[in-house]
């Protein structure tokens, strides 16, 4: 087993008092708090704080300010399913058998299967999950939105380290007539069939509220993965009084995608409220200094969906930059610095190994965690570079980052110098013939590992 030495301040401080005292027991200090707020389809230009002119976020901002934001942030897997395994598991997609979108299972089972046995699967309950790492530290856990791990009730995620869960368990356009009336979940339990989409962000946000205030005198771990703003768009009347009535007129009855885009903004915005509203009851309840709160997106944009990339290139689905670079801020206040920016590379397969980390929890030694411990660049350490000596893209096509070179390997392969050419619009692979063959010889070394030690999704009993 991996045993990980106490690294940050808070526990730095205990080991001390527990060196000083000389055999005498020490009271242990608090377990911080975690809290992942993930939304859904956002694109990494849709904040203020990464550039957006257009969409109001002033508590995002401000969380960026008081914290770190990474520049180069990564998910693993450009659509939902495959990003949200790795965020629960620490591993890439297909080594834990979740490399494709999962569709409700009963779609499936009438469908004949559809798109082949791999859509009738879900997270295997053997996966350990980062629920369940805190869990066994003594954290009460609790999932707030969109699951879309796998909609049998042995996938869902009072079977994968979460007491409690409230939320839809697959994505908000999987509604009737293509699919089953949508449930709102709360455990095992379905409460309502097809809710108003227009209140999910502000339902989800009241009950996360709920959740932190109940368990505010015992470590807690709340996973908030919002419904919005994938499509179709959706927000509060509070949030879409800027549109004109003629606008709002436009959207057609049911669930027409297109016609909700220019919404996207409000989507975001209310995004931006709940976070704020969360941050606010911390500070209220005297947790700030004892919570790290995470921020991020599941994937960028989808192309013409109403959110915005730029400065990257492509969208949702895609292995360019516009797929798999998102928003990535977080915030612990006294540990993190005030106001740091990193141009490192981290990711959202990062959460689990260095949640362990922090808590002192052993990573699983019976299987590869992919991940790595991004605590380092969280404290702002002198000199601190990210642990990813290379980073695999693998939806879309196959790519690697190392450095600042990028290859998209294909029939003509593509190499990009992401210091100069963020946007991935000049290939030079032909003026470094050397560069493509090393980042090529990663390619192939990383999918034989990979190809060699997989983990088979879940099947439904």
């Amino acid at each position: 087993m991996i045993m990980y030495k106490a690294i940050s301040p808070l526990l730095s401080g205990f080991l001390l008092l527990c060196c000083l005292g000389g055999g005498a027991t020490a009271e242990p200090v608090q377990r911080p708090n975690f809290i992942v707020i993930l939304t859904d389809d956002q694109g990494y230009g849709d904040l203020g704080c990464y550039g957006s002119e257009r969409i109001k976020s002033p508590h995002l901002d401000k969380m960026a300010a008081e914290g770190i934001r990474f520049t180069d942030f990564y998910v693993v897997g450009s659509v939902c399913t495959p990003s949200r395994a790795s965020l629960m598991t620490g591993s890439y997609p297909k080594r834990v058998g979740l490399e494709k979108v999962l569709f409700p299972d009963s779609v499936v089972k009438k469908s004949g299967g559809k798109g082949g046995e791999l859509e009738k699967a879900g997270l295997n309950p053997s996966e350990i999950t980062i629920a369940e790492i805190l869990k066994e530290k003594g954290y009460a856990t609790a999932c707030v939105g969109k699951w879309h791990l796998g909609d049998d009730p042995k996938f869902m995620p009072n079977n994968q380290g979460f007491d409690e869960y409230f939320g839809l368990p697959y994505s908000n356009d999987m509604v009737p007539d293509q699919f089953p009336d949508l449930p709102l979940m709360r455990n095992s339990e379905v409460v309502e069939l097809n809710p108003d989409q227009d209140q999910l962000t502000r339902r989800y946000t009241e009950e996360s509220i709920a959740f932190i205030r109940k368990h505010k005198d015992e470590p807690f771990f709340l996973y908030l993965p919002h419904s919005m703003p994938h499509r179709a768009v959706h927000a509060s009347a509070e949030f879409t009084k800027r549109f004109t009535e003629k606008q709002m007129n436009s959207i057609k009855p049911g669930e027409d995608k297109a016609s909700r885009d220019f919404l996207y903004p409000a989507a975001i915005e209310e995004i931006d409220w709940s976070t704020g509203e969360i941050l606010n009851t911390l500070r209220e309840l005297g947790l700030e200094g004892n919570t790290l709160i995470v921020f991020t997106s599941d994937n960028g944009a989808k192309d013409g969906g109403g959110g915005s990339n730029r400065p990257l290139r492509g969208g949702k689905g895609s292995v360019f930059e516009g797929g798999n670079r998102v928003p990535g801020i977080m915030q612990w206040k006294g540990t993190i610095p005030t106001g740091t920016v990193s141009g490192e590379v981290a990711c959202t397969m990062d959460l689990l190994p260095t949640f362990a980390a922090i808590v002192g929890a052993d990573l699983p030694a019976d299987r590869v965690i992919d991940g790595k411990n991004i605590l380092p660049l969280l404290e702002a350490e002198p000199g601190v570079k990210s642990p990813h000596e290379s980073f695999f893209y693998t939806y879309g096509g196959m790519a690697v980052r190392s450095g600042k070179w990028k290859l998209v390997k294909g029939r003509q392969s593509a190499l990009y110098d992401l210091s100069k050419d963020i946007g991935e619009r000049k290939n030079v692979a032909a003026q470094f013939p050397e560069v493509v063959q090393e980042l090529d010889g990663q390619i192939e070394e990383f999918v034989a590992k990979l190809e060699s030690d997989l983990r088979p999704a879940g099947v439904p009993d």
